[in-house]
């Protein structure tokens, strides 16, 4: 299965202006809408006219003679949205011409200039988003201090309209710098210590500073700062008020210490964002009206500071080096072994037969479904099609995630995703799918793979579903035997029924609203 790891400097257009739970998104100003008279149009619905396309920006500050990187988040109501809707995003730079230029455009986004406007045009997804789009201030280095502009951003799709205006202004700049990665390992349920430096590499002091730290859900902060504020469910940030002389690197008086919760499985990679901030960039998301921070609660211990290694308003002028990857790697006795699950049936030609591929668990470690896209994939036997398919598989187009649209037929192959949060120990993701029989002059096959990482026997990664000939006097279109589904392999499972898939997804549910929290990049 690819995996996708981005190169720093494209997350870093994204760590700039991300603060949501929407991954690589901004923080979002939901602002109230201008909805424009629509006419009915096929795959135009009274609801889709009625309920307007929202857009979300931030505040922007850029320094002279430097630039800075905004996004823009767009959503369309997602009861009546579906994949392939166009959307528009204007920039009107009538106003930003003045102290600089603006450029747009990232993958899913297509942008051009119109006179004084940027226009891009992306697809939304069937959850009614669109890709963020990244955009790019660049301030010209004669601009004055204290300037400030309009960019107003206007987003059209499907009969409605919706415009947010941010302020660009031009601030004094300076560069704080930090390690790109940090390596980290521990046994579930152990602690976990991270230290940190910050350097000031602008050619002035600097007056404070932020820490943001937003973990994945297996680590939970256990420290009591004063000066650094938590809640469950949200990025730990912490203040300092230390001047930050020129040229020096400062380290954290105490590591921010971690726990991890016992169910994770060893092998297993998770990557956290550390980012340092100035006190006036932290403070455009911190302001931000609407998308406030969440309640958080400061610590009751003594105060987290900034150590010395060696002897106005600003702006980080290159946030690419402002943040760092943590990589932590689960150690300890507790790996997961994942196995591809197969079958087969008897068939006639014009046969409508189902099918169920899988993933088992063998354990003794949890798969997280979400961290695996996809997490199981299957290649349709020769001479049949898929003509009823889960609604958790898509068609396999380019072998990447996302691919097609979920539950669309007629594809060659299919990648599925996982319900709920994760895969227990000894439970099977059972998927059904119905093959109508096209020709089946002799025995066909079709592969069931699952490539999950840290997964410890990669013998039992492949199985097949195969379809043979119906006997004289059968009616076909039945499981051959019991309709058990073999594992490749030694072991030998039964498929879980339905209803218990359902029930496992449901309790899962509790994990994933502990999971999937807001984003600081």
């Amino acid at each position: 299965m690819p995996r996708r790891h981005l190169r720093r400097w494209v997350a870093a257009l994204t760590a700039v202006s991300a603060f949501t739970a929407v991954p690589t998104a901004t923080a979002g100003a939901t602002v109230p809408a201008t909805t424009v008279p629509a006419t009915t149009t096929a795959g135009t619905t009274a609801a889709a006219a009625a309920d307007p396309v929202q857009v979300g920006a931030r505040n922007l500050l850029v320094a002279p003679g430097h630039s800075a990187t905004g996004s823009v988040l767009v959503a369309y109501d997602r009861r009546v949205a579906r994949r392939g809707i166009v959307v528009h995003v204007d920039l009107d730079l009538s106003e930003v011409n003045a102290i600089g230029t603006v450029t747009a455009g990232n993958r899913g986004w297509g942008c051009g200039r119109h006179g004084a406007k940027l226009r891009c045009i992306a697809q939304l997804d069937r959850s009614g988003r669109a890709p963020t789009l990244l955009f790019q201030v660049a301030a010209r280095s004669d601009v004055p201090l204290g300037s400030q502009v309009a960019l107003r951003i206007v987003a059209t799709t499907v009969g409605a309209s919706t415009t947010r205006a941010i302020t660009v202004g031009v601030t004094e700049g300076t560069d704080l710098q930090t390690a790109p990665t940090t390596a980290l390992s521990a046994d579930p349920g152990d602690w976990v210590e991270l230290p940190s430096t910050v350097r000031n590499a602008g050619p002035d002091p600097v007056r404070g500073a932020v820490l943001t730290l937003h973990t994945d859900w297996l680590l939970k902060y256990g420290g009591e700062f004063r000066n650094c504020r938590f809640q469950e469910g949200t990025p730990l940030i912490c203040h300092f008020d230390t001047e930050l002389e020129p040229g020096v690197t400062y380290r954290l008086s105490e590591p921010l210490p971690f726990s991890t919760y016992r169910i994770a499985r060893t092998g297993l990679v998770v990557t956290n964002r550390l980012q340092w901030w100035t006190t006036d960039d932290w403070a455009l998301v911190e302001k931000e009206p609407s998308e406030p921070l969440p309640p958080t609660t400061p610590g009751t211990g003594g105060e987290l500071r900034l150590v010395p290694q060696t002897s106005a308003a600003r702006t980080d002028t290159d946030a690419s080096n402002s943040w760092t990857d943590v990589r932590l790697t689960f150690t300890g006795n507790q790996p997961a072994d994942t196995a591809a699950v197969g079958g087969q049936a008897r068939a006639r030609v014009g046969d409508r037969v189902k099918v169920t591929v899988g993933l088992r668990n063998l354990g003794p470690g949890v798969v997280e479904t979400w961290r695996e896209l996809p997490l199981v994939r299957f290649a349709v036997p020769e001479g049949t099609t898929a003509v009823d398919v889960p609604w958790w598989c898509r068609p396999d187009i380019d072998g990447t995630w996302p691919g097609g649209d979920d539950g669309q037929p007629g594809a060659r192959a299919y990648m599925c995703s996982g319900p709920g949060d994760g895969v227990w120990p000894d439970e099977t993701i059972p998927y059904e799918f119905t093959l109508r029989v096209d020709r089946l002059p002799r025995r066909v096959t079709g592969a069931v793979t699952v490539d999950v990482d840290a997964d410890t026997d990669p013998r039992n990664d492949r199985a097949e579903i195969v379809i043979l000939p119906a006997a004289a006097g059968s009616g076909g279109g039945e499981p051959d035997g019991d309709g058990s589904l073999p594992i490749t392999g030694s072991a030998t499972v039964p498929l879980v029924l339905l209803g218990g898939l359902l029930l496992a997804a449901g309790l899962g549910g509790h994990l994933v609203s502990r999971r999937r929290t807001r984003f600081v990049a």
